[in-house]
């Protein structure tokens, strides 16, 4: 039985705790990594110091198991990897690798959108490719990821420049017509202030007046941070002396 509170002062003694803790089989750990049950055995013995970084990685990547139990050194105890790895388990229950939902979403798209400049009426044009490993990258080179979910998916992309997140979110029962709206939350206008889109993805490739006509009025689909919100937000801080 694993120990309630245990401190684990190595990465050899943390991998085997989680390999413990989840189950896993050295036989099963070998065959996923295309590598042999003695080797395996060697990487979980802390005496031999035969364990590499590149064997968390395989190991990570093969089982959904966050880095961080391994390169934070804060996280030195039982108590804190048991919640990690909850934490994982739950994600990975929300999201799932849905290949044939995938599949109808693999290649490149059209994403239509008002640009989050209120005064400028014309129509933002991204082109946008899925991949196979679930990567996602437009014509700016900004990177994302797709999560698929059970009724809706949500892909989250980095801006190459300024480092903020965006977010776009779909109903997977709507993908099948090549044409869907989707929801996006993200700060890339000029001024960073949060903005509210709505927009729509086609395979297709559209002309800017036709796709206008689809997303209608500006004010209909966009909605900005309002500062005075945050305002209100700010006051109710209390700084506390």
């Amino acid at each position: 039985m694993l120990s309630k509170n245990k401190y684990l002062y190595n990465n050899e003694e943390k991998l085997n705790y989680v390999i413990k803790k989840l189950n896993l089989k050295t036989k099963d750990i070998a065959k996923k990594l295309e590598i042999s049950d003695g080797l395996i055995s060697q990487i979980q013995n802390h005496y031999n110091g035969k364990l590499r970084k590149i064997h968390l990685y395989a190991i990570c990547n093969a089982y959904k198991i966050p880095m961080e139990i391994f390169e934070n050194k804060e996280v030195n105890n039982t108590k804190i990897i048991d919640s990690l790895l909850k934490q994982t388990s739950n994600i990975n229950t929300m999201f799932q690798n849905n290949y044939k939902l995938l599949s109808k979403l693999l290649g490149t798209w059209y994403v239509y959108s008002y640009p989050s400049n209120p005064n400028l009426t014309d129509i933002w044009t991204t082109e946008t490719k899925i991949y196979e490993n679930f990567h996602v990258e437009d014509m700016h080179k900004n990177l994302g990821k797709l999560y698929i979910g059970k009724n809706q998916s949500i892909i989250l992309k980095e801006s190459n420049n300024s480092k903020n997140i965006t977010s776009i979110t779909f109903d997977n029962d709507r993908i099948t017509y090549e044409i869907f709206p989707f929801s996006r939350v993200s700060k890339s206008n000029s001024l960073n202030k949060e903005l509210f889109n709505f927009g729509f993805f086609s395979r297709r490739k559209m002309d800017k007046e036709e796709a206008k006509k689809v997303l209608g009025n500006v004010r209909e689909v966009q909605i900005q941070m309002n500062y005075a919100l945050l305002e209100r937000i700010n006051g109710c801080i209390k700084i506390e002396g």
